[in-house]
């Protein structure tokens, strides 16, 4: 990976973050996602919650059945998850709703939206008790016609390639990547790469400090459009960390919300460890919001992850399973200790947000 990246600088001079991140994050053949290393658990750089724990998947699962239901209970059903990791939140889905909405099930397709082929046969394998009702498409614009159903997201608005933006003299510039005289990467500031970096900083980022960086993430604009166009009605579930901009970039927060992952440790070296560590960055849903708007999705609701989920019946499913666990072994004890990362301030969920949105035929 680090061959790729210094040819691009040998042919270019330089490159946008964006593009050094697309590299270092989706390369097809020494991209981070593209790599058979392990990227999720124990073994991984990072967890989410549906590795944590089976009832997070089961929750979103009651939400889908009722916008099934609310459609008018279709014969065709479409679940679209965009980037679906290693398959456990599908898996966990699918099987709450045969137990749970078999009439639901029984028209649902499922569909997943992977660019890595890699990810995706781990996918299939995970997914073949399911394998009539799941398929498969690189991206959105494979999906035929206009369906009916949910597009859902678990951390993938996150993982899109940013651009690096500072606030210089007044004026919005932009960090580069380049190499430096002793052959080792390093940023270098510069005019914007594109004039759609600062219409879309006027329209939903936030007045920055001199020096101050942030992210523009134009790939979720593109996104977003395309979530639109292959939704005919229902509805858009976004789970990610992140905020609104004007709570993103607050004066503390000189560097922006850029991080990144190794092996379950946070830091903050982008241009280290390429293809071998997750990149991302916390989502601008400010923009998530004003770019849907302008597409034809409108904004029901956004609020924490706990609270979501709480609204879902997380505290009465936790205690009924709680209930069932027999409270002495270590197994249950490891099973409530996991349980709490989906609800307590301190676990997973506290710097998530979910944002549900709808599109009406």
């Amino acid at each position: 990976m680090i061959a790729v990246i210094h040819d691009r600088l040998a042919r270019e001079g330089r490159i946008t973050f964006s593009e050094f991140m697309r590299l270092a994050l989706y390369d097809a053949r020494e991209g981070y996602y593209f790599s058979a290393r392990e990227k999720f658990g124990a073994g991984g750089d990072f967890y989410t919650a549906s590795q944590v724990h089976e009832l997070f998947g089961a929750l979103l699962v009651d939400e889908f059945a009722a916008v099934w239901r609310a459609l008018g209970s279709p014969p065709d059903f479409t679940i679209i998850e965009l980037g679906a990791g290693r398959g456990e939140l599908a898996v966990d889905a699918l099987s709450a709703l045969r137990e749970k909405h078999a009439a639901c099930f029984q028209s649902a397709r499922y569909l997943i939206c992977e660019i890595s082929e890699q990810l995706q046969a781990e996918q299939r394998m995970r997914l073949a008790e399911f394998a009539a009702r799941v398929d498969w498409v690189s991206e959105l614009s494979e999906v035929a016609s206009p369906v009916s159903g949910i597009v859902f997201s678990n951390e993938f608005f996150d993982a899109l390639p940013v651009h690096l933006v500072c606030q210089r003299d007044g004026r919005l510039c932009e960090l580069y990547v380049e190499q430096s005289s002793d052959g080792s990467l390093q940023f270098s500031e510069g005019d914007l790469s594109s004039t759609a970096l600062d219409d879309y900083w006027r329209r939903v980022g936030t007045p920055l400090m001199e020096g101050q960086r942030a992210e523009i993430n134009l790939e979720a604009v593109k996104w977003i459009e395309q979530i639109a166009r292959v939704l005919s009605r229902g509805r858009v579930i976004t789970i990610d960390y992140g905020d609104t901009a004007e709570r993103l970039y607050t004066p503390d927060r000189m560097d922006g919300t850029l991080r990144c992952f190794h092996r379950h440790t946070l830091n903050d070296q982008p241009l280290e460890r390429i293809g071998e560590q997750d990149i991302t960055a916390s989502v601008n849903f400010t923009a998530l919001m004003e770019y849907s708007n302008d597409a034809g999705l409108k904004t029901l609701n956004f609020t924490r992850q706990t609270d979501y989920l709480i609204g879902l019946g997380l505290l009465e499913r936790a205690a009924d399973l709680a209930q069932q666990a027999e409270s002495e072994s270590p197994q249950a004890l490891q099973y409530r200790l996991a349980l709490k990362q989906l609800f307590l301030p301190q676990g997973i969920a506290a710097y998530f947000k979910v944002l549900v949105q709808e599109k009406r035929g």
